[in-house]
């Protein structure tokens, strides 16, 4: 029942005080806190599954009824914890998606749509927990959760590759901007006569040429995970961050032209 270590613990974006999840949200709730509320719950977690892994072995073993009946307990308890651990995870990605500049306005509000909708899964399924009427009744529930988190892993790679891109998208837009302003500083330039601006406008070109091939990286990111959709696996994942390190790598060159360009202007010939 340990499924969800290798998936929840790669959103490791910032170090936070622990807070417990089960307070009224704050009306500054962010992803500070709701990252704290993660790694809080997952702590509980954590140690409701070791728990649960000794009362299960002694029920194994000595098959009596107070086995039987802590064995029941320590399920039931690991079982609502790992809900909630899955909740705060899915609200941490959901804080640091809407906290991320950059970030497709539309794509998010799809995104959010679907982690709603699991949210809310996750804690009715919590609160039928406690309708089990057996040991293997839980062992049902617990099988049912796995099969929603198996179908949830590829939707966590979709939330963290749409906050990667939009980092990079963030990036690009604030360079596209200064482009502009660089490109109608060239134009009066050019106007008024003061300088021959035929390097800076090729220099101009080379920058949008970067600019281009960084979105074209993104684009090639999002499609990587759009083509797998609910196959997508961590190799496709890897892959996608890949192609978003290469967009952002055009826009680390494309930085360093834009420096030159303004270093140009401000030279006379």
């Amino acid at each position: 029942m340990r499924f969800l270590a290798p998936i929840l613990i790669s959103l490791l974006f910032l170090w936070a005080t622990p807070a417990n999840s089960q307070t009224p949200l704050p009306e500054d709730f962010n992803f500070t806190r709701a990252y704290a509320d993660y790694i809080f719950n997952f702590d509980i977690y954590r140690k409701a599954n070791i728990d649960y892994e000794l009362y299960r072995t002694q029920y194994l073993q000595y098959k009596t009824l107070k086995s039987q009946e802590n064995a029941y307990n320590a399920t039931l308890t690991m079982l609502k914890a790992r809900n909630s651990t899955v909740e705060t995870y899915l609200t941490a990605l959901r804080k640091k998606l809407d906290e991320t500049p950059g970030a497709d306005g539309a794509k998010k509000e799809i995104l959010f749509g679907k982690i709603d909708a699991e949210v809310s899964w996750h804690i009715d399924h919590s609160d039928g927990l406690p309708s089990a009427g057996t040991l293997e009744d839980l062992v049902g529930d617990s099988d049912e959760a796995k099969t929603k988190f198996n179908t949830l892993t590829p939707f966590f790679y979709e939330n963290l590759v749409a906050i990667s891109g939009g980092k990079v998208n963030s990036v690009r837009e604030k360079q596209e901007s200064i482009l502009i302003t660089l490109k109608e500083k060239i134009v009066e330039i050019k106007g008024n006569g003061d300088k021959t601006t035929q390097i800076l406008e090729r220099w101009i070109l080379d920058t949008e040429e970067k600019i281009a091939r960084s979105r074209e990286k993104e684009q090639e990111a999002y499609a990587l995970i759009s083509k797998s959709g609910t196959s997508t696996s961590s190799n496709t994942y890897n892959e996608a961050l890949f192609k978003l390190k290469e967009a952002y790598q055009y826009l680390k060159e494309a930085n360093s032209f834009l420096l030159e360009i303004v270093k140009e202007i401000k030279f006379e010939d």
